[in-house]
C-alpha cells in the first residue's frame, strides 16, 4: 500500500495545477469573470460533450469486461453511466439553444473520435484482454478527480444556472472519484493484480499531465 499511498498523495498535489489553470483561465485577480458569457457557455457545451464520452467509454468497460470486476465496484459504475448522462442533460441545458446543435454535432461524432484517440484505444485493447482496471482508475481518479477540483473553483461564476447545476455536479464526481480509489484499493489487495494498482495510476498521471486525458484546461490560463 506504500507505493499506492505516493501515487495517491503525487496525484492529489497535482490538483492544484487543476485548480490554478480554472482560476487563472476563468477569474481576474479581483475574482471578477476573464471570459464572456458566451465563451463560459460553449466551453461548458464542450464539458457536456466530455461528459457523453464517458458514458460510452464506461458502457464499453463494463460490457466487455464488467464481470472481471467486483460486485460492489460493477453496482457503482453501472449508477456512475446514468449520473454522466444526466450530467451531458444538464450542462447542455446551460448553453443557449442556437448553439446546442453544436454539441449535438460532436456528439455524434464521438465514435469516431474515441477511435482516433490512442490513450483510450490502448486503454479499450486492456479492456478486451480482460484487464478493465486501467480504463476505470483513467476515469474515475484521474477525470473525475481532476473535474471535481475544478468544478470547485468554479464556485465563483456569477450565474445562479451555472453554480447551482455544478454543486449537484461535483457531488457526483466526488463520489465518482471514490469508487476509483475503491477500486485500487482492491486491486493493491489481489495477489493477481500485485503491482499493477500504482503502475495503472502513474500511467493515468502521466496521460492527465501532457493534457490527453481531460480538457479542463482554458486557453486564457497561458496568456494570464
Amino acid at each position: 500500500m506504500a507505493t499506492i499511498d505516493i501515487a495517491l498523495e503525487k496525484f492529489d498535489t497535482s490538483k492544484d495545477k487543476v485548480r490554478r489553470e480554472i482560476r487563472e483561465g476563468f477569474f481576474h485577480p479581483d475574482g471578477s469573470l476573464r471570459v464572456s458569457e458566451s465563451e463560459l457557455r460553449a466551453w461548458i457545451g464542450d464539458r457536456a460533450v466530455d461528459e457523453l464520452k464517458l458514458v460510452l467509454q464506461l458502457s464499453a468497460v463494463v460490457a466487455k469486461a464488467g464481470h472481471l470486476l467486483p460486485a460492489r465496484i460493477l453496482a457503482q459504475v453501472t449508477n456512475q453511466i446514468a449520473d454522466e448522462a444526466r450530467h451531458f442533460v444538464i450542462l447542455r441545458g446551460l448553453v443557449p439553444v442556437e448553439l446546442q446543435s453544436q454539441i449535438d454535432q460532436k456528439v455524434s461524432e464521438l465514435p469516431a473520435t474515441l477511435a482516433e484517440e490512442r490513450g483510450w484505444q490502448q486503454l479499450l485493447a486492456a479492456v478486451e484482454a480482460g484487464n478493465p482496471f486501467g480504463a476505470l482508475l483513467d476515469v474515475n481518479i484521474v477525470h473525475e478527480g481532476y473535474s471535481a477540483a475544478a468544478i470547485e473553483e468554479l464556485a465563483g461564476v456569477p450565474f445562479d444556472d451555472i453554480r447551482q447545476a455544478y454543486a449537484k455536479i461535483g457531488a457526483d464526481e466526488e463520489r465518482h472519484h471514490e469508487t476509483g480509489r475503491e477500486l485500487l484499493v482492491w486491486l493493491a489487495g489481489a495477489d493477481e493484480h500485485a503491482g499493477m494498482a500504482a503502475a495503472t495510476l502513474e500511467q493515468t498521471q502521466d496521460r492527465a499531465g501532457d493534457g490527453t486525458a481531460m480538457s479542463w484546461s482554458w486557453p486564457a490560463a497561458k496568456r494570464a
